[in-house]
Formats: C-alpha cells, sequence, structure tokens
C-alpha cells in the first residue's frame, strides 16, 4: 500500500492516461534516501499493468558509471526487435554505441534520437511507460540520451519518469520537469508504523515520526535498534533513535550496526556486490569465493533481510545498505575485494571491467594498469562514450608514473570530456595538464580544447595561442596545423580584435597539404584587416573552388557557410545552406543541423521569406537547446528576433535580444542586434538606435573585424537623423567599399542609400534613383523597402508629391507582404501626406500564419508526398509526433486529405 503521496498519484494518474490520448510528457522525481522515490515509479508500473501498457525500465548502478551506454542498452534491450523499423543512420548510431559489430562509433545526439525513435516504434501506436530510477547513477552518455529523448517527446504517447537523489546536479542541467518528493504526514507517518512496526508505544510513535520527518524508509528501520521493552513504552529510549544526524545518515548508520555484526566472510559477500553491484550473480559468487565466502554467506544476508535474489541477479534490498556496506569496510578489505573482481573479469574476459577494478585495487603508479585503462578508453572511443574516455584517461593518468606520458592522458582526457559536452570538465583537466606540457602535440590538443570552449561560451579570445600551437606542429603534422590555423584566423575575426589579426597574419605560413585551408586562412586576414577590395573577390575565388570539388566533408561544407554572408549572396547561400541541410538530415548529423538551419535561415531572411526564415531558426533552435550547443543558439534566437523586429512584434524581440546584448557585442550578438536596430527605426526611435551602436562600440572597424556588415546602414540612418552626420560619413564609406567589392547590386543599392541620406539637392535624389534602381534588379525586399520610403519621404518634404507617391506605393505593398506592421504604418502615413486619394488596401490575414512554424514544415513536407514515417526521420521526430501536427494543421488550413493538401501554395 501506498501511504500519502495523494499529489504525486494524480500527477502519475494523468501522465498515463493522456499518454492514451498520444500525449507524451516525462517527469522526474527528487528527494533524499529512502523517501519514497522508488515506490512512485512501482505505483506507476502498477497502473500502467492494470491498463495493459508495456513497460521499460532501468536501474542506474553506481559501479558502471564510466562503462559507455550500458545503462540504456539495459533499457532498451526488449524494444532492440524494432531497430529495423528506425531509420538507418539513427539505427546504425545504436548499434555504435552497444558495440554491435560492424557498426561505426556513434554520434551521442544521434543516439538520443534514435532512443526516442525505438521508444516510438517499440509503443506501436499505444502507450508506453519507461521507468529510470537512481537516475543519478546512470552512466553520462545513457543518462544524455534518455534526456535528450525526453526533451523531445510529443506525440508519441510515452511517459519517462525517472527518480534520482534530491543532491545530485547531472539532471537540472538536462531540463526535465521536476516534483519534489517530500516526508509523509503525520497521520500516514502513523499508519504507517502501525503497519510495519506494529506495537510502538503511542508516545514513541510520535517521537520517531517527529524525528525521520516522515521519511518511509527511517520509518521502518530505525524502530530496529529498540528493545522489546522500549517499544512497549515501558522504558524509554537511552538515546534518540533517530539522533541529530539527517535522516537518511541515521539510517545509514542502523545499517553499519548490522553490518558490522555479520561474520567477515559475510561480510566479504555483501562488499564485492556493494563493490560491483550489477548483481550478476555468478560474478559475485566468484570473486566472494576468491575471499573464502559463499553459498551459505548468501543465505546469511538474505535471512538478515539485507539482500534479494532476483532470478540471476543479487541486489540489495536498499541503496543505503550498500553505503553502509561499504562504511563498514576497511581500506584493506575494499582494495581486496577489487584485486578479487579483477581477477574475476580477467578469467571471463571481461577486459575493460578488469581494467578499472585492476585500477581501483592500486595504490601507487603502475604503467601497465595505465594502459589497460587506455585501452578500455579507446574501445569507449569506439562506442561514442566520450564521457566514458575521459574518465578512463584521467584515472590512467594517475597511475602513469611518465610525467611525459602522463600530460598527454591527461590531455586526452580533456578533449574527449570536451567532445562529451562537458566543458567546464574539460578546463579542469586542461588546467591539471597544463603546467607540466611540453610536447608540441600536447600543447595544440590542450589549446584546441580551450579554444573550443571559449567559442561555445562566445569568448573567442585563444587565437593567438592557436597559431602558435600550429606553428610548432606544423613540420610533424601539417594536416592538424593548417585546420588549427583556419581557426585561429576565425577566432581572431570573430573577437573584432586587429591586433589579435595581426598577430595571426605574422604566423599565417604554415605549409598544409590542403592549399586550401591555407588560402581561406589568407583570405579571412584580408577581411578582417580591412583589406576587402582584395580580400572579397579572392573569397569569390575560393568559393567557385570549392564548388568544383565534390569530395568535401559535411564538415568543411558547414564552416564555408558565412562566406556567402560575406559576399552578400542570399541565394546562392541558400542554395548551399538547403543542401546543406538536407545531407545533415540524410546522414543524421543531427549536432551539425542548428548550424546549416542557421544559415538557411539567415539567408532566408535576407530574401524576404520570413515566415522561411521563421520556421527554419524556430527548429535551429530547439536542436542547439537540446544537444547543448549555446553558441548556435544565441545566433538562432537573435534569427527569430530579426523576424519578429520586422513584424513590428517588439514583446518577442527585446526578450530574445536583450539578453544576448546584455552581455555586450559578441559574434553571437550581431543578430540581435541589427533586430533592436530594426524594431526601433521603424519607430522612429533613432537616438535609441545610436545610444544603442555607441554603448556597444560599433562601428566600421568593429563591423568589419566581425564579417558583419547589417548595423552600418543602421548606424548612418540613425546618426544623420539624431544630427551627429560626421559619426555616419565612416560607416557609409566602410559599408560602401564592401558593398563594391562584392559586386551584389542590393548591397550596391544600399550603399548608395547610405550616401544619399548625407547628401543634399540633386546629389541625393540621383543617388537615391541609382539604389531603387539597382534595387529592382536584386532581390533584399525589406531593403529595398527602406529604401523606397526614405526616397519616398525625401520627395515629400521636399514637395515632391507626385514623384514621392509611386515610390512610396513600391514600400507600402513590400512591407504589407512582409506583415512589417510598424514600417506598414509609417510608409501610410507618409503616403496620406503626400497626398494620396485613397487608402491603400493592405494585405489580409495569410491562413499559413495560424500555424506554428513545425506544424507549417510538416505540412510542407507532406504536400510533397512524403509519408509520415519520412517526415518524421527528416524533422528528427517521430512519426506520431508528425501525426499530431498534421491533425493540428489540417483544419487550420481548411483541408481534410494529403491531396488537397498538395494543391495549396505552402510557400
Amino acid at each position: 500500500m501506498l501511504y500519502g503521496r495523494s499529489a504525486e498519484k494524480t500527477r502519475i494518474d494523468r501522465m498515463l492516461t493522456e499518454a492514451t490520448d498520444g500525449h507524451s510528457s516525462a517527469l522526474v522525481f527528487r528527494g533524499e534516501p529512502g523517501i519514497g522515490k522508488s515506490t512512485l515509479l512501482e505505483y506507476a508500473r502498477e497502473q500502467a499493468s492494470r491498463s495493459e501498457v508495456p513497460v521499460l525500465s532501468g536501474v542506474g548502478v553506481e559501479a558502471e558509471i564510466e562503462l559507455p551506454y550500458g545503462a540504456l542498452h539495459l533499457i532498451l534491450r526488449p524494444a532492440l526487435g524494432d531497430l529495423d523499423a528506425v531509420p538507418a543512420p539513427q539505427a546504425d548510431a545504436l548499434r555504435g554505441a552497444f558495440g554491435l559489430a560492424g557498426s561505426r562509433a556513434a554520434d551521442r545526439f544521434l543516439v538520443g534520437l534514435a532512443t526516442l525513435t525505438l521508444l516510438a516504434e517499440h509503443a506501436g501506436g499505444g502507450p508506453l511507460l519507461c521507468l529510470i530510477d537512481d537516475a543519478q547513477w546512470l552512466d553520462h552518455s545513457s543518462l544524455s540520451a534518455m534526456c535528450f529523448a525526453a526533451r523531445r517527446l510529443g506525440a508519441e504517447g510515452i511517459v519517462m519518469l525517472f527518480a534520482a537523489r534530491a543532491d545530485d546536479t547531472a539532471l537540472p542541467a538536462f531540463g526535465l520537469p521536476e516534483m519534489e518528493v517530500g516526508g509523509l504526514g503525520r497521520e500516514e507517518s502513523l499508519a504507517f508504523l502501525d503497519e510495519f512496526v506494529p506495537g510502538l508505544a503511542p508516545q514513541l510513535q510520535d517521537r520517531i515520526v517527529a524525528e525521520t520527518a516522515g521519511n518511509p524508509l527511517a520509518l521502518r528501520e530505525l524502530p530496529a535498534a529498540l528493545t522489546p521493552e522500549q517499544r512497549a513504552g515501558w522504558l524509554a529510549p537511552e538515546a534518540s533513535p533517530a539522533g541529530d544526524n539527517p535522516v537518511p545518515s541515521r539510517v545509514q548508520e542502523t545499517y553499519q550496526a548490522r553490518v558490522r555484526a555479520l561474520p567477515d566472510t559475510t561480510r566479504y559477500l555483501l562488499l564485492v556486490l556493494a563493490t560491483e553491484d550489477t548483481g550478476e550473480l555468478t560474478v559475485v559468487l566468484d570473486a566472494a569465493r576468491r575471499l573464502g565466502a559463499g553459498i551459505p554467506d548468501l543465505e546469511r544476508a538474505e535471512a538478515d533481510n539485507l539482500v534479494d535474489v532476483v532470478g540471476a541477479r543479487l541486489m540489495f534490498r536498499h541503496p543505503l545498505i550498500r553505503s553502509a556496506t561499504h562504511h563498514a569496510a576497511s581500506a584493506a578489505q575494499r582494495l581486496a575485494v577489487h584485486r578479487a573482481l579483477a581477477e574475476t573479469f580477467e578469467a571471463a574476459s571481461a577486459a575493460d571491467r578488469a581494467a578499472w577494478h585492476r585500477a581501483a585495487a592500486s595504490t601507487e603508479p603502475d604503467e601497465a594498469v595505465a594502459s589497460a585503462l587506455e585501452r578500455s578508453a579507446e574501445h569507449a572511443r569506439s562506442r561514442g562514450g566520450y564521457a566514458a574516455v575521459a574518465a578512463a584517461y584521467q584515472r590512467a593518468a594517475e597511475l602513469t608514473p611518465d610525467p611525459a606520458q602522463r600530460v598527454r592522458r591527461l590531455a586526452s582526457a580533456a578533449r574527449a570530456a570536451a567532445d562529451a559536452g562537458r566543458p567546464d570538465r574539460a578546463a579542469k583537466l586542461a588546467d591539471l595538464a597544463e603546467p607540466d606540457a611540453a610536447a608540441p602535440r600536447v600543447l595544440a590538443d590542450l589549446v584546441q580544447v580551450r579554444s573550443a570552449i571559449a567559442h561555445e561560451q562566445d569568448r573567442p579570445h585563444l587565437a593567438v595561442e592557436l597559431a602558435w600551437a600550429a606553428s610548432a606542429i606544423a613540420e610533424d603534422d601539417p594536416g592538424l596545423a593548417a585546420v588549427m590555423l583556419l581557426d585561429a584566423v576565425t577566432a581572431a575575426w570573430a573577437s573584432a580584435n586587429h591586433a589579435d589579426v595581426a598577430a595571426v597574419a605574422r604566423l599565417a605560413a604554415v605549409p598544409s597539404p590542403d592549399p586550401f585551408l591555407a588560402r581561406t586562412s589568407a583570405a579571412i586576414v584580408h577581411l578582417t584587416t580591412g583589406g576587402l577590395k582584395h580580400g572579397v573577390p579572392y573569397l569569390r575565388e575560393l568559393l567557385a573552388e570549392f564548388a568544383h570539388n565534390p569530395g568535401r566533408s559535411i564538415w568543411q561544407r558547414s564552416s564555408i557557410q558565412w562566406w556567402f554572408h560575406w559576399l552578400a549572396d542570399p541565394d546562392a547561400g541558400y542554395e548551399e545552406a538547403a543542401a546543406l541541410e538536407r545531407e545533415c538530415r540524410a546522414q543524421g548529423a543531427i549536432g551539425l543541423l542548428p548550424r546549416a538551419l542557421m544559415y538557411l535561415a539567415r539567408a532566408e531572411l535576407i530574401r524576404g521569406r520570413l515566415r522561411a526564415a521563421r520556421s527554419a531558426a524556430d527548429e535551429g533552435l530547439r536542436i542547439a537547446q537540446d544537444t547543448d550547443q549555446p553558441h548556435f543558439a544565441g545566433h538562432l534566437s537573435g534569427l527569430l528576433a530579426c523576424v519578429a523586429a520586422i513584424v513590428g512584434d517588439g514583446e518577442l524581440t527585446r526578450p530574445l535580444a536583450g539578453e544576448i546584448l546584455d552581455e555586450g557585442l559578441t559574434e553571437r550578438g550581431v543578430e540581435c542586434l541589427y533586430a533592436l536596430n530594426i524594431l526601433d527605426l521603424g519607430s522612429g526611435r533613432h537616438e535609441s538606435v545610436l545610444e544603442r551602436l555607441d554603448r556597444l562600440g560599433v562601428g566600421p572597424a568593429r563591423e568589419v573585424a566581425m564579417g558583419h556588415f547589417a548595423s552600418l546602414p543602421d548606424y548612418v540612418e540613425a546618426a544623420a537623423r539624431a544630427g551627429a552626420p560626421e559619426l555616419a560619413a565612416e560607416a557609409s564609406a566602410t559599408y560602401g567599399e564592401w558593398a563594391e567589392a562584392t559586386e551584389r547590386p542590393w548591397a550596391m543599392a544600399v550603399a548608395l542609400r547610405c550616401r544619399a541620406i548625407l547628401a543634399d539637392g540633386d546629389d541625393a535624389r540621383e543617388l537615391y534613383e541609382a539604389a531603387a534602381e539597382l534595387h529592382a534588379r536584386d532581390g533584399q525586399p525589406f531593403e529595398r523597402a527602406r529604401t523606397e520610403l526614405l526616397f519616398g519621404s525625401w520627395l515629400r518634404r521636399r514637395l515632391f508629391r507626385n514623384d514621392a507617391r509611386p515610390h512610396l506605393r513600391v514600400a507600402h505593398e513590400i512591407f504589407d507582404q512582409l506583415g512589417a506592421a510598424e514600417w506598414l504604418r509609417r510608409t501610410a502615413a507618409e503616403l496620406r501626406a503626400a497626398g494620396e486619394a485613397s487608402e491603400t488596401p493592405e494585405r489580409g490575414p495569410d491562413v499559413l500564419d495560424r500555424l506554428t512554424p513545425q506544424e507549417l514544415q510538416v505540412a510542407r513536407l507532406a504536400a510533397d508526398g512524403l509519408s509520415n514515417r519520412d517526415i518524421a526521420a527528416q524533422l528528427f521526430l517521430s512519426p506520431r509526433t508528425v501525426g499530431y501536427h498534421l491533425y493540428k494543421a489540417y483544419p487550420k488550413l481548411g483541408v481534410t486529405s494529403r491531396h488537397e493538401l498538395a494543391r495549396m501554395d505552402l510557400g
């Protein structure tokens, strides 16, 4: 019987009921040991069984916390029969994670997606319950995969319940909803005592309830220390049955006393189980026999209610008994148990487990043990378990007698921690390695790790260190040196630090087996130091060369996407970004997809396709957050802010953009800056724009250094309108130099607009007319509409009303098509002031505006003839979630079938 817990039971019941209707959900139960978290999971299991809902479950095992994907394999093992129904890249990722023959190393993000897809397939159209107990002890790879799946649940009908200790710090970073589990109330506690500890005197019951704070395990176990006379109330306890320690500690002390009272051989058997608590009965008994223990000791432990045998597994009745067993043992006993387990696993050819137990039994450096751990690390790498790689290399380093080898292993641990998405741990490991690092390759590894962390945290300040490290290894490893140099040049560019760029440029002559990388570095140096006339054409030549080399990897293709922004070519940028997006989806490269979607959204934004830009940025942001990529999440938030700003949604723009710009202007903040500028310029708040740009240090030099020019025209317009034309002139000249180098009509048109703003009389009119003519030849509708509005307004103020109206009508039509509400109102006011006889009709609401970005994305793919399963594979969703989005989209669009959907213009 489950006492109390009405809120928790109601939550579980609601989640299971909603699952039968196709709604998925996840929840983490948190609480101290013994509080009843596992009991709540069992309640959920019983409720599911009553409704014949299938259940998958797993328990975190502390002894396996460094074995990659071990817990995930156990949880998903009953579902592996459905693996053939999972898209091939995802299925291969799971096979790789589980070490199945012939599979490549697993991508950690794709493993998480494959986990969700497999769960959905195993559900088979009905509900499914997944229970994970002691989640704080899941290996990091398994925990990441399960939480990734939990975050992306949609309409699969899956319920995922986790139980974790209150003081655990791993789960909060994964962003799942939580419910704190507290102690039982007084009445429930008394009822609990009456059932499990009958015969206690009333005054003693009250005392125990108060001192245990309603912890069910404490209520059950602490009275065991009392004599029959004390339980009956004839004698008062000599000391409090609970004491002053935290409740779990008091229960553990009670268990320790029981363990210490056992024979030595029985204690050894329990210590073997506590040390290798996977509970494999044959393993425990084999190691125990090496220490003189055997079946009689197992029977004694069972009789004392300390362990249970469940099938082929031996289990403690509660995790606190395991802790008590450890605390009751001496250091010598613990070392002996590790040696016995190492011998057991060596005999069974379980090299990884044996290596860890040999390491735990070692009290001084031992190269043989360290080498075995290094082999274990590389085995974990082959399965994509980078957190386990880091742990194995770190422990190997601790056991390494040779200082140079020790530093090398620490550097390998730091790199693996960074690959596992654990930057804080990577930085600490790099700190340990750096003081003794001398070998150029090791130094290069450490600098690369620090640079990757700094870039992800938007602190790209290690450019010079990267360049020095690249030059140091150029002779031995020119390929790596060239890659590092390109990273160095890019970091210098992103930092907007001319001193860094100059220093990197001096080190740029690193020989490379790939001349393309070296020439790319040279082009960026040219661009960043202001050599736009030479740098931009050079970049254009490189891009043409790249396009004729189909052998470039998907990573290399993603790394050159920003070139299209430098070249002001959004159409070509769109084609390349769309191709990269398709390839990422086809290969299951979910970790790279946010970058591809960022470039796609940026190209769509410039092309004036705001709905498509929002859809790409929205999906990219969700995936970037799910895959813990804050750098790209910042860019994607900025692009969503740009879309919101253009349509005049200040309530969405300011929160999206403001938080990132509060940190100052960094590379990922440029879109946010542009968004806030557009929002304020649309409402005529020129002083706000100028104040913001000055406060953030934006100017021609900063913009060129960062490779972003979008804010320079805003700077020109704001400064001129605020009465500071001298500030605007330099920005106009710099933007003009870049625009001329790109040879793109729309960019040159904006440059002419900037000059027109600063000119007078006929000169201004000629410049505006030339700008309007160029705009008519090229895309970028939003910038065209801005130019037409400024020109029309200029003509109207000089009483050329008839000439003003055609330009204002063009601006009005474009702003109306874009849904740019504030800009549309400004333009309508100008038209009225120019003598427009009647109100210019505005576009009515678009039916597509009723759809969420994801509904629109699904509808478009369905209209193209893709099945739900195909759409799911493309969008990294489950087929049932795809069906749910279509179910929601059909009535909004007024259709009832895919056939009708295919006839619609979905943009």
